[in-house]
């Protein structure tokens, strides 16, 4: 049997820098960014900064304190071509049955990656 498969394909983002990024276009000061959003200044760049990902709590705290839409990094645009979001891949599962039940093999084959799982 041939399966086929669709892959989103999501660009990474450092949320870190850029929530750095908006703190230092409204021009605010590390300590009074840190009192926004309750914590302590030696903090920041640790906890915020320097982060590639945030819980999502924290990221709408600072998206509220700053007024502005953190999460929009996320999002895949409306009129973007999919096309570039969109990878087909083409899968293969074979199933093998030896004499005997305990002898069976399921393999998953997907482009250079291959999982194999024995059941004996």
């Amino acid at each position: 049997m041939i399966f086929n498969f669709v892959i989103m394909k999501y660009e990474r983002i450092h949320i870190g820098e850029k929530i750095r990024e908006k703190v230092n276009d409204l021009g605010l000061s590390k300590m009074k960014f840190a009192q926004m959003i309750n914590l302590q200044r030696q903090n920041i760049e640790k906890t915020v900064f320097s982060k590639n990902g945030l819980d999502t709590d924290l990221l709408v705290e600072i998206g509220e304190a700053l007024e502005y839409d953190f999460f929009k990094y996320y999002q895949i645009e409306e009129d973007a071509n999919k096309k570039d979001y969109i990878k087909p891949i083409r899968g293969k599962l074979s199933l093998e049955f030896g004499e005997n039940k305990k002898e069976q093999v399921f393999k998953f084959e997907f482009g250079e990656n291959n999982i194999e799982i024995f059941n004996k």
